[in-house]
């Protein structure tokens, strides 16, 4: 891989460039040296100049037959500039993917990126411009100026605008027929934001209270502000009118207009056609294919001037079967895999490499645990059962049972690392105590504390609640990665502590209404948000979100989401963690932030209001040795995979 460094003299001209952005706290930074922001920022920090623009020879062809604009009118004023990985890459070929439905784009979902007002860089933390070149905070944090890259064009070759934007918030958000629920991440201070657009590429995000952390939901799916305006008006009764909406809403299928109308408000390349901003587009859908191509009005160059992507084509085969998926990809049917690649797997798909004309390439996992147990401290069938889950004492023994040595050991094949649910080691949130809380394996300690609690055992060796029954609990999860392994081995750790637990594996919409039902009694999930979304969605240590993944405290969080209305009010320490989250969202001071969410952390590794057992597992990304431009180490997760932040634009097939 290549390696590209700015001397001393260019890294004073990029922060020169920047100075004049600095607001508050939230200065931003230097661009992640993947990227520079424009061509002058380019050659400013390198010297060398980019003159003219390429394009693909099947783009050129239609430029000849006045089929599509010439190159200069199709790129931005200021397009971004990627630096190749490894080089500068070659146009053409078609790329084979999978996917488990025809209904979304499976593996082409990342291997094709989204695209957002702002980005994330490689470190999985700083914020960096991407649709907008830059932004400032002005009014003491409340107000949010964005200045879009001008000249960005839709795939289907119209411009890009604030007028987009201020049709998400005035036709989409303000409709309450759309909108019923305003979105709680752009109602802070539980006042829904003002937009006002400034002029044809400046927009004001306007809140109630300082709100610092806008920029963070910007760089993730949360914050995807924008829907093509001179597309979905037809769809939109201010635009068009509802006998003619209804007349095509019933031809789809749909009762209602805004059924139609949701069909199509997606900026994920969803729907075959739609425009987007993404570097293709989705032309053709079958019943057990997809076909994508490249998008001619891509706003990404590379630093030769060449319009991205590369590749033409992208054609995406469905494959309902995870392990037909796997044997298809060692059999070196697919091009690139990573979505539903697993660690578990990672022998057989080395023994194949050869086979198959591919690498398999280990990135680093942001699932701060990969399996997180949650055990529900609102569980409301059982009240005896309820108060166990709610001592200390209880989740401390469960924790001290585990032999995470031996699960790592066995499922990760000693990749992983034992650990609590916490933030990754790159986080400015991270304190190596926090990871490292109650995971030591001493079932002696466990007995000891259970026994403290008066939970004795029977004559058949397991624990007795304080109403004379049998402590038994009943473990659900989801059909996903190595939950059922990891649940035998629980249980067994368990069982020799006295603790009789039984698993059940559920359907996710079983999962979702028993969750929301507050049903579960004790269930997995995946540890994300570990990484740059924590400040965000701090789902696994504080009671914000009411959803189906959120199992350990369901009736607190929907007392949080219902302002008190329904759901059961938290005891004294959990309000503690709702105010300091709250307090997280607001504070201007970056080190006052990383003090409120350290002090969430410590009180997790105190009460372990979530379990761990094992995280930063390396991810296997299958790609074939011809693919290039991809990064040999990256970091792979939920917090950054909807922003993916190498560049996917950039791979090419090399000849």
């Amino acid at each position: 891989m290549k390696r590209y460094h700015l001397g001393l003299f260019s890294l004073f001209l990029v922060f020169s460039l920047i100075l004049g952005n600095i607001s508050l706290s939230f200065a931003q930074k230097v661009p992640s040296p993947n990227f520079y922001n424009t061509p002058a920022d380019y050659q400013k920090a390198t010297g060398k100049r980019i003159v003219k623009f390429g394009e693909s020879p099947m783009l050129t062809n239609l430029v000849k037959q006045n089929k599509l604009l010439p190159i200069e009118k199709r790129l931005p004023k200021d397009p971004l500039v990627v630096v190749p990985v490894e080089e500068v890459g070659e146009y053409g070929g078609q790329v084979n993917l999978f996917t488990a439905s025809p209904n979304n784009l499976g593996e082409a979902d990342y291997f094709t990126g989204y695209e957002h007002i702002l980005g994330i860089a490689t470190d999985g933390s700083t914020v960096t411009p991407r649709i907008a070149r830059t932004w400032k905070f002005t009014d003491g944090g409340k107000t949010l100026t964005i200045y879009l890259r001008r000249g960005i064009r839709w795939s289907d070759g119209e411009p890009f605008t604030a007028d987009d934007i201020m049709f998400w918030y005035e036709d989409i958000i303000l409709n309450d027929e759309l909108t019923p629920v305003k979105p709680i991440e752009w109602s802070p201070g539980g006042k829904l934001m003002k937009v006002e657009k400034v002029d044809d590429y400046t927009v004001r995000l306007r809140f109630a209270i300082p709100y610092p952390v806008a920029i963070y939901r910007l760089a993730h799916e949360t914050g995807a502000i924008y829907r093509p305006k001179h597309f979905l008006k037809q769809f939109h009764p201010k635009y068009t009118s509802i006998e003619e909406i209804n007349k095509m809403a019933k031809a789809e299928g749909f009762d209602k207009w805004y059924q139609l109308f949701g069909k199509y408000n997606t900026i994920n390349a969803t729907e075959v056609n739609c425009p987007t901003l993404r570097s293709f587009v989705l032309t053709k859908r079958g019943t057990d294919f997809l076909v994508l191509e490249r998008n001619p009005y891509y706003w990404q160059i590379d630093t030769a001037g060449n319009q991205l992507p590369y590749i033409d084509r992208v054609f995406i085969s469905v494959v309902q079967n995870t392990e037909v998926m796997d044997m298809k990809v060692i059999s070196g049917e697919a091009d690139f895999a990573g979505r539903r690649t697993t660690l578990e797997n990672y022998t057989l798909y080395k023994e194949n490499e050869k086979k198959g004309n591919y690498r398999v390439l280990l990135w680093q996992g942001l699932w701060g645990s990969d399996v997180i147990i949650e055990i529900n401290q609102t569980y409301k069938e059982d009240p005896v059962l309820r108060d166990i889950f709610r001592d200390v004492r209880f989740r401390k023994a469960m924790s001290l049972a585990i032999n995470r040595n031996e699960v790592n050991q066995m499922l990760y094949f000693g990749l992983g690392v034992p650990r609590q649910t916490t933030v990754i080691p790159q986080s400015p949130y991270y304190e190596e105590s926090f990871a490292k809380a109650y995971i030591e394996y001493n079932p002696q300690e466990a007995n000891k504390l259970l026994d403290e609690m008066g939970l004795k055992k029977g004559s058949d060796g397991y624990r007795i609640r304080p109403d004379g029954k049998r402590l038994e609990i009943l473990l659900e999860y989801t059909p996903e990665a190595i939950r059922g392994k990891i649940a035998e081995m629980l249980i067994h750790y368990w069982d020799a502590i006295g603790v009789k637990v039984a698993a059940k594996e559920i359907s996710n919409e079983l999962q979702r209404s028993r969750a929301m039902g507050g049903l579960i009694q004790m269930g997995f999930w995946s540890g994300d948000r570990c990484a740059f979304l924590f400040p965000l969605q701090p789902y696994w240590w504080v009671p914000m979100d009411y959803d189906w993944e959120n199992t350990w405290c369901p009736l607190w969080a929907q007392w949080y989401a219902t302002k008190g209305k329904s759901g059961e009010e938290p005891p004294k320490e959990v309000k503690t963690l709702l105010t300091l989250w709250e307090k997280m969202q607001t504070t201007l001071s970056d080190k006052e932030r990383i003090r409120l969410g350290k002090e969430i952390l410590k009180s997790n590794a105190e009460n372990l209001w979530t379990i761990g057992i094992a995280g930063l597992a390396p991810q296997p990304i299958i790609a074939k040795n011809y693919l290039r431009n991809i990064p040999e180490k990256g970091l792979w997760g939920y917090d950054n995979l909807r922003t993916y932040p190498y560049f996917p634009s950039q791979i090419f097939i090399k000849k």
